[in-house]
């Protein structure tokens, strides 16, 4: 080990005195003009033998800030045409700055000999500035030195040098733009095990990008609260659209929060913490459930798709005594407030009426001085923020309790992986009391900066592809059932603008997957999430995406692969997956015997019910739900696989399902419930075969059904299902 600085020879005093001038210069720039933070510095090792550091790329800033404040003998890796370029060569030629080029693998030798003879190293891994303020595509030279070298690795992340003047030219950047440095936790040298020579650059790279995310993640997951951050991201640029929706709405983020506080002061006014909300997704209900955030209200969001039944139990699990609703909605539903019994009503179009000049005067002074409305309370940030409740496609729904940490977490989990800019447009068609419909499609634009077109209804199937199209919306967020009967439907031009579309709720089927690559050229991107985790879990991103998978776990999460009996595990690489992290759940509203499980027997890792298998590079493959498993014989038999192979080569546009009952001799038996009368048992014995199905396997009876029953998100609703079939 060697003193940090002695890895060089003793500099002269006159050296030094040059040094420390630049090192103050910098500092007094930094602190006045951006007043720069530093979070972590007591990280950066007093002693080492080889280092390497390893930093995102925003600005030209990055490397001096590096330099100022490590106090290390730095050499910073800078890409050769950078280095050699009119306006930068000057600057760039010095002790400090070791031009390479990327392409070429025989640049990283002197590189690699460098570390080896204890100089600490600076790596950009982009290789040039981000022109998204994400990160972009991370090259195997910093994952070939580290392997390499064997050299510990010092992760770190510069938020804000993106809207400073010295990062590319966009429309955020400013000349005060504050800047934070986060410096993380040395890792040790990085432990391949087994992992083949050929393969260790790449592991090391993705190991490094992990890093890098997990380190964003802890930058920016602040403790706060929804209201306060809501607050934080429309203060700035008031006057950029924040939501619009196929009513005519558009509202800035200036009126948006100039809304929130207005109606927010009058549903204040309710006694009652928890208020069931029930409205259509629009931008009002957005702007709605925002000042419950500024006021320190839980919303509870019923499923109107659940039926009286469902909106009773939800209601009774919430405690609430208050529902926010719409009569013109309701009339759209063909319901009367009989519905929600003996509960309160307050109608969003009396709500409006009743404020007055007073009130919005108040909510203009709110907006400029937002008071302790702005500020949040030690510890708020573990209360309740949202109650969401279960789509039930396989049980009784159960309330479940998201905090302000758990939401905000996963905002910045997807955020890490995720290169969202001010410049898109989410398309929402999801519902927000669907959790992906209200973290991913409302949340996330808001505190990205984006902005977000809300639709009532996503089966609509030929107005939203021309939503996309009109609205030149460059994210949507969508079901595979969905997906498909847009596909039908759209124009191959009404999709151009789209970056990304993002599948979840269900299995991303080959079929659907191919015919947008094939009709719109659009890589369909499958994720993974549950309410309970709210809801993201794991995400395929332009960056690191693995076909056939639901992408890696998003960093801040540990997860869990336990055996299943009657299941090979593969060597630990498949069974049921557990997860814990700070976007799990607090816990489920009057459900005691699942909190004492999941808080206190399982200490806090939740079970998803899922069997998954972990790919060799890292990605989540669903194998199928555990209740969606039969037990024929001592044999485990995927429903859900079943049901794919049938309804890809017998369905067509029809609904299929396979369902397992009890049966004395084997255990349980197959049924395959259909609303396509032309599939029979044959057909059914052949395309199952044809499959790889053992004979096990085989369903012994087809019935029809005219109609399968649905829940909102397009899923079929297998608890119904069941009560017909015993009914």
């Amino acid at each position: 080990m060697s003193e940090r600085g002695a890895a060089n020879p003793a500099k002269s005093l006159l050296r030094r005195c040059y040094e420390e001038t630049l090192r103050l210069l910098f500092k007094v720039y930094l602190k006045l003009v951006h007043r720069i933070r530093i979070e972590g510095i007591e990280r950066v090792p007093k002693a080492f033998d080889r280092l390497i550091v390893v930093a995102n790329h925003a600005s030209y800033l990055d490397g001096v800030i590096l330099w100022t404040y490590l106090r290390l003998p730095l050499r910073i890796v800078v890409d050769r045409a950078i280095a050699s370029s009119r306006w930068l060569a000057p600057f760039l030629k010095n002790d400090y700055i070791v031009p390479i080029d990327f392409m070429n693998p025989y640049g990283l030798k002197d590189i690699v000999r460098m570390v080896g003879e204890g100089l600490p190293l600076v790596v950009f891994p982009e290789g040039r500035r981000t022109s998204t303020g994400s990160f972009m595509k991370l090259y195997d030279g910093a994952g070939f030195v580290a392997y390499r070298t064997g050299a510990p690795i010092l992760p770190i992340y510069l938020k804000g040098t993106y809207d400073t003047f010295f990062a590319r030219k966009h429309k955020g950047r400013r000349l005060l733009a504050p800047i934070v440095v986060t410096i993380g936790e040395a890792c040790p040298p990085i432990d391949f095990g087994r992992l083949p020579n050929r393969k260790r650059k790449g592991a090391a790279t993705r190991m490094i990008y992990a890093m890098l995310c997990g380190l964003y993640l802890e930058a920016h997951a602040r403790p706060s609260t929804l209201g306060r951050e809501f607050i934080r991201a429309c203060s700035r640029g008031r006057g950029r659209k924040l939501f619009g929706d196929s009513t005519g709405a558009r509202v800035s983020r200036g009126k948006a929060l100039l809304g929130a506080f207005a109606l927010g002061r009058s549903i204040s006014r309710i006694a009652e913490g928890n208020v069931a909300i029930m409205l259509p997704n629009l931008a009002v209900t957005a702007v709605v459930f925002m000042a419950m955030q500024l006021y320190r209200k839980a919303p509870a969001f019923l499923n109107y798709s659940g039926g009286p039944r469902g909106l009773g139990l939800a209601m009774e699990l919430a405690d609430t005594g208050t529902v926010i609703t719409s009569r013109r909605f309701l009339d759209r539903l063909r319901l009367t407030d009989a519905v929600f019994g003996p509960r309160r009503c307050i109608f969003l179009e009396d709500l409006k009426a009743q404020i007055g000049a007073g009130d919005k005067l108040h909510a203009l002074f709110r907006t400029l001085f937002p008071g302790r409305l702005g500020r949040a309370r030690p510890g708020e940030e573990k209360e309740t923020a949202v109650i969401l409740f279960t789509s039930g496609s396989e049980a009784t729904p159960k309330g479940v309790c998201l905090s302000h940490e758990n939401i905000i977490t996963n905002v910045y989990q997807g955020l890490a992986k995720v290169d969202v800019t001010g410049e898109d447009c989410f398309l929402n068609i999801l519902p927000m009391f669907h959790s992906f419909g209200l973290t991913a499609g409302t949340i996330i634009p808001i505190l990205a900066g984006a902005r977000a077109f809300f639709h009532v209804s996503p089966l609509q199937y030929r107005i939203v592809p021309e939503l996309a199209y009109d609205n030149e919306c460059t994210i949507m967020l969508a079901t595979n059932t969905f997906l498909n009967g847009y596909a039908r439907r759209a124009n191959p031009y009404d999709f151009r603008s789209l970056r990304y579309i993002f599948c979840g709720g269900e299995a991303l089927t080959n079929a659907v997957f191919e015919r947008y690559a094939r009709t719109f050229g659009i890589r369909l991107l499958a994720g993974y999430g549950v309410t309970e985790c709210a809801p993201l879990i794991s995400l395929n991103t332009a960056l690191q995406y693995e076909y056939g998978t639901v992408g890696a776990l998003l960093p801040g999460m540990e997860k869990r692969i336990v055996p299943v009996e009657g299941i090979d595990d593969k060597g630990g690489t498949v069974g049921s997956l557990l997860v814990r992290g700070k976007n799990v759940m607090k816990g489920y509203l009057k459900n005691e015997e699942a909190n004492q499980k999941y808080l206190v027997e399982d200490a806090g890792w939740y079970d998803t019910g899922d069997i998954v298998e972990v790919t060799k590079e890292g990605s989540l493959k669903i194998v199928g739900r555990l209740r969606r498993f039969a037990k024929i014989s001592g044999e485990m038999i995927s429903l859900a696989a079943m049901e794919e192979v049938l309804v890809r080569e017998l369905a067509g546009r029809k609904d299929l399902a396979v369902m397992a009952v009890s049966d004395d001799r084997r255990g349980e038996t197959l049924i395959v419930v259909t609303n396509n009368p032309g599939i029979d048992q044959k057909s059914v014995r052949e395309a199952l075969k044809a499959g790889g199905f053992a004979e096990l396997a085989i369903p012994r009876r087809v019935q029809f059904m005219k109609e399968i029953p649905k829940l909102g998100t397009g899923k079929i609703d297998y608890v119904r299902l069941r009560e017909l079939m015993l009914g």
